[in-house]
């Protein structure tokens, strides 16, 4: 027995092409002879639909969607879309064959955390169900889930077991589920699990592709009763995996180095973003720092070397060597470079300013000058030639407020938003180990500075910092747990005052692309105004 899983890449409310999406991967899961062929979660709408789901027409295309795929049905079809019952709306299963839709199932399982929120718009399914799905030779008996239906240790009701004592001989997940680092294999632990409660095959079909700040990596999964892996689906990349519970032989998972993994996820992520907001041109301000350099990578990998533009801006600050770097990345890129000059303007707005800042001393205000006129000279770019303009903050200086509102900050599309500073230099770092000296050595190796000030450098340890941002940002860890396991009070401290006071910052930044278990964005909700200020070391 065949079932082929369709790991497809939809886009939301482009019906038309989710529909022939799905028609194209059928038709060659027919010419594969799979018994069965399964799509993922809200594939007819794409993932996640949000309030489109209330706009008026929006449910009724999803579900033409699916009157025009089941009339074209033969062999048994499975597939994610939107069930309509009266005012109410379901996350559901169809099951097409015979040329027309012959059962639903509703998702039990509905997430309300992090990126999700299907409590929102959907109602809950009211008891798992089993499909009996004929097959060229007998019936096989289905339990069918929903993404979310699998993570039911989190819940009272219990999926695959109910399933099982109802008599499912084999358990489908299809799901959205996106791309975080290590979620991989916690899918395929959480699969095992099942399987060794339930003694049942269970196979796992997955969305891939970017929406917004999301990026779903595929990487569906088949394991046979005994636990065994029969393989898994591509990454970051539409499949069709096909599954012979018969006659697959186990195999190993392959899982990717995770610096390889990291950086696979933002080209996908800048590709999409790109492709299905209809963009084609990105620029980006190289200032010669690691930052500016690793989303130029990124940049060419995802769009092409002629569709990346590098422009130089530099003040009396900016650095002989940061100069060069710039220069020498862009002509190893083989990207459109441009020198723009910015010491006129940062003179002409001085002099502008003089006498309202007239007796006082210089400082920020006069550093973030500078930023701005950047900012705004790419803006002027982008709005001139259709180019999306590119930040370049990191996670690490984004929690901290290391960034300028209208400057570096300014852009479409946040590309490393959610990569610490450690990890910005480590994905450097493999790009050169896969491409030598793609990536300029001084890039790597200097020390950070935004260069806005005579000799100045970045004012963090960033091999210390990173990792107690990241803990306080991903793990909710308080300033008193961090010091209990050896910080420095101070320091501890004041990231903590940093990170809570910048959130009004954070809540103007461009969209960024979602790679850890807790990024900035949709799935972290802290209010601006917040005199919460958690548990201090005493």
């Amino acid at each position: 027995m065949k079932i082929a899983l369709c790991q497809i890449n939809p886009t939301v409310g482009s019906f038309e092409d989710n529909k022939n999406i799905i028609l194209n991967h059928y038709k060659k899961g027919i010419e594969l002879n799979a018994d069965i062929i399964v799509f993922p979660e809200l594939c007819s709408t794409g993932y996640p639909p949000q309030d489109l789901l209330w706009e008026n027409g929006f449910v009724e295309k999803n579900l033409q969607l699916v009157d025009t795929v089941s009339a074209q049905s033969s062999t048994p079809l499975i597939m994610g879309y939107v069930r309509q019952e009266n005012d109410k709306i379901f996350n559901s299963a169809a099951l097409c064959y015979n040329g027309k839709l012959q059962d639903s199932a509703d998702k039990i399982l509905l997430p309300t955390y992090d990126v999700f929120d299907e409590g929102r718009y959907f109602t809950p399914g009211k008891t798992p169900s089993i499909w009996d799905i004929p097959l060229k030779k007998g019936t096989l008996r289905v339990g069918i889930q929903i993404c979310e239906d699998l993570w039911d240790h989190e819940y009272v009701c219990k999926v695959s077991q109910i399933q099982k004592q109802i008599g499912a001989e084999i358990l489908v997940n299809i799901s959205a589920s996106p791309y975080q680092e290590g979620r991989l294999q916690e899918r395929s632990d959480l699969i095992i699990e099942k399987v060794q409660q339930t003694g049942l095959p269970f196979l796992y079909c997955n969305l891939v592709g970017a929406q917004d700040e999301l990026i779903f990596d595929g990487e569906s999964l088949a394991f046979d009763a005994q636990g065994k892996s029969l393989g898994q689906g591509r990454l970051f990349d539409e499949d069709i995996f096909l599954v012979d519970l018969e006659g697959s032989s186990p195999r190993s998972m392959y899982v990717l180095p995770r610096e390889e993994k990291l950086y696979s996820a933002l080209r996908l992520g800048v590709t999409d973003y790109f492709k299905k907001t209809g963009h084609t041109e990105a620029v980006v301000g190289l200032s010669g720092g690691i930052d500016s350099t690793l989303v130029a990578c990124i940049a060419v990998d995802a769009l092409g070397a002629d569709f990346v533009h590098g422009i130089s801006m530099p003040s009396k600050f900016s650095s002989d060597h940061s100069l060069y770097d710039a220069k020498k990345l862009a002509q190893n890129l083989e990207i459109d470079y441009r020198i723009l000059p910015i010491q006129d303007a940062v003179e002409g707005l001085e002099k502008c300013l003089y006498p309202q800042f007239l007796g006082l001393k210089s400082d920020v205000a006069e550093e973030n000058l500078q930023a701005r006129i950047r900012g705004n000279l790419l803006m002027a770019l982008s709005n001139k030639f259709g180019w999306m303009v590119l930040s370049t903050g990191n996670k690490t200086e984004l929690a901290l407020g290391y960034c300028t509102l209208y400057g570096d900050m300014s852009g479409g599309l946040a590309v490393i938003s959610d990569l610490s500073k450690s990890d910005v230099y480590a994905l450097s770092q493999w790009i050169n180990e896969q491409s030598p000296r793609r990536i300029p050595v001084s890039c790597i190796n200097k020390l950070p500075s935004a260069e806005l000030a005579p000799e100045q450098v970045d004012p963090f340890d960033y091999s210390i910092v990173s990792p107690l941002v990241d803990a306080i940002v991903e793990d909710r860890k308080s300033p008193a747990e961090l010091v209990k396991n050896g910080a420095d009070v101070e320091l501890v401290n004041d990231l903590y005052r940093r990170i809570c006071f910048y959130e009004y910052k954070r809540r103007q930044a461009a969209p960024g692309l979602r790679v850890s278990a807790k990024a900035f964005g949709v799935g972290r909700r802290i209010p601006i105004i917040n005199h919460y200020k958690g548990k201090k070391h005493p």
